[in-house]
């Protein structure tokens, strides 16, 4: 019965990892932690019958696990098929829902403007983007149209940050990677910027965070607070390097954990670096908070 155990619990923890097929390890694993059991008591080959009931006991575990997370995502998608059918036939009902949000996202972009803040030294085309609405806006993207010195359109290129978020009446900066262009042979530039739909920013948080820095002398090392009643799971900063009134560089720094409601998250961004990544001197540094995800 030990060696019978063994060969059951390989058996099923095998089967229990492979997709499609996971839910029949079920069986081979209860039979392998019964016949484990059975030998244990009768001392039969006991080490064949502890190593066949671990396996067996994880085959186990993992299957309940499996399927509860299965019956978990099959009540979430019932209720986001009820949700999407309530506001379907809501919109049907009254149109005008629609064309409210549309208005609204159209007032809401005009209320955004940019200004250029000049090339880095290590080439990057940096900018401010301020918020001028009394509501946070959430970005996918802030594009970046050059031209050339007659007007004629030359390229477009998208800022390096994307999916972020501007709390009201506030300014982040924000930059076009410079590793292989050359920016100032552009004189007119035109900035455009693409709002989220309402269903990928409703995760996103931008307000009610308290930032703090300090300067180590190798990094500068960020706080951010989480006063949200909410746990966050990514945030995400930029920090803007000047030398006197120019700035010379924009580094982007992330925090990939999740904080806890009234919780810190803790971001060390690296020195700015010039194109052949020579430190480059700076007397002061600006951090901005471009927003983070709401933990699952």
């Amino acid at each position: 019965m030990g060696i019978a155990s063994l060969v059951l619990g390989i058996v099923s923890l095998v089967l229990g990892v492979l997709p499609f097929v996971w839910m029949i390890a079920f069986i081979p694993a209860l039979v392998g932690l019964i016949l484990g059991i059975i030998s244990l008591v009768k001392k039969k080959r006991k080490a064949q019958s502890i190593v066949g009931i671990v396996l067996s006991a994880i085959t186990l575990v993992l299957v309940i696990l499996a399927f509860v997370n299965l019956f978990r995502t099959v009540g979430d998608l019932g209720e986001i098929l009820k949700d999407y059918s309530s506001s379907t036939e809501e919109n049907i009902l009254d149109d005008s829902f629609l064309n409210t949000e549309v208005d609204n996202t159209d007032q809401l972009k005009e209320n955004i403007t940019a200004e250029a803040l000049g090339i880095t030294a290590s080439g990057d085309f940096a900018f401010k983007i301020t918020n001028n609405n009394d509501e946070p806006v959430y970005l996918d993207s802030a594009d970046v149209i050059f031209k050339d010195a007659n007007g004629n359109f030359a390229l477009k290129e998208k800022g390096d940050v994307s999916y972020f978020s501007i709390p009201a009446n506030s300014e982040v900066v924000n930059y076009v990677w410079g590793y292989s262009q050359d920016y100032s042979q552009y004189p007119i530039y035109e900035f455009d910027f693409q709002l989220s739909e309402s269903w990928s920013s409703e995760d996103m948080l931008c307000e009610n965070f308290e930032v703090t820095s300090n300067n180590t002398g190798s990094q500068i090392a960020v706080e951010v607070k989480n006063n949200n009643n909410v746990a966050t799971r990514s945030m995400n900063v930029v920090v803007a390097y000047y030398q006197g009134d120019k700035i010379v560089g924009c580094e982007e720094g992330d925090a990939y954990e999740e904080v806890a409601a009234g919780g810190t998250a803790y971001v060390n961004v690296d020195y700015p670096t010039d194109s052949r990544y020579q430190d480059v001197a700076f007397d002061r540094y600006e951090v901005y908070f471009l927003g983070a995800d709401e933990a699952f």
